[in-house]
């Protein structure tokens, strides 16, 4: 199936995959299917080991249990309310956070830290705006070059140095959201009650379960994504 779907015109498959996303994401049948969170929340409530959780992701991984805020998901989950109280020892989101606005970004992180247990973590990868604007505002031509091979499956219009800005701030729904530097989202969490902050690469950890989450660890996002982690006390 995939070869095939592979042969087919590049217009056509973009025009599929534009569909598909505004099905996957419709708010009205996001809202039908709200009920869908109870039972992914008795799901998580019957477990009988700490829980690894995937929050944003439909695909299956050996060990985790991957939920979704999409029409198509096998287990349906808004983050932004409760789901789960002291079962989780690690929570791992990748480019989830910033497609939130702040306040349902500061709901996603405190309904986290209410599904975490004692010295449970939480790990997020997202845009690093300050690295994104540094590579900016030194002309790094390099980078402008890492980000055009990177993200070029996504035809995106990347020729000049504010474009990596521009695509930063509103390509992929990021417009709907907030792009965090690393100070910012540190002061969050720690508000919250998260301790223990850290800061990695993609794909690197200090802790075993947590090293090669990521499923984006181009050359571009060596530098352009920041991977922390934060320890409920």
């Amino acid at each position: 199936m995939k070869k095939i779907w592979q042969l087919l015109p590049v217009h056509f498959r973009d025009f599929a995959h534009l569909i598909l996303h505004r099905v996957n994401s419709s708010p009205a049948l996001l809202k039908i299917l709200g009920f869908r969170h109870r039972l992914t929340r008795r799901l998580l409530a019957k477990q009988t080991s700490l829980i690894k959780l995937r929050l944003g992701e439909s695909r299956y991984f050996q060990g985790w249990l991957s939920t979704n805020y999409q029409v198509f998901t096998r287990h349906y989950l808004d983050a932004t309310r409760s789901y789960s109280q002291g079962f989780c020892q690690y929570i791992f989101a990748d480019n989830v956070i910033e497609h939130l606005d702040k306040g349902k970004g500061f709901l996603f992180l405190d309904r986290a830290f209410e599904a975490l247990r004692s010295g449970g973590v939480i790990r997020i990868t997202t845009p690093d705006l300050e690295q994104i604007t540094k590579k900016y505002l030194d002309r790094d031509l390099k980078a402008l070059n890492d980000f055009q091979n990177d993200l070029a499956n996504h035809r995106l219009d990347i020729q000049e140095f504010p474009d990596l800005l521009r695509v930063t701030f509103t390509a992929f729904g990021h417009h709907k959201g907030f792009i965090y530097d690393k100070a910012t989202l540190k002061t969050l969490l720690e508000k919250i009650g998260f301790v223990n902050v850290s800061f990695h690469l993609p794909g690197q950890s200090d802790r075993i379960d947590l090293r090669g989450l990521e499923s984006r660890i181009g050359t571009s996002d060596m530098w352009s994504q920041m991977a922390i982690e934060a320890e409920k006390p």
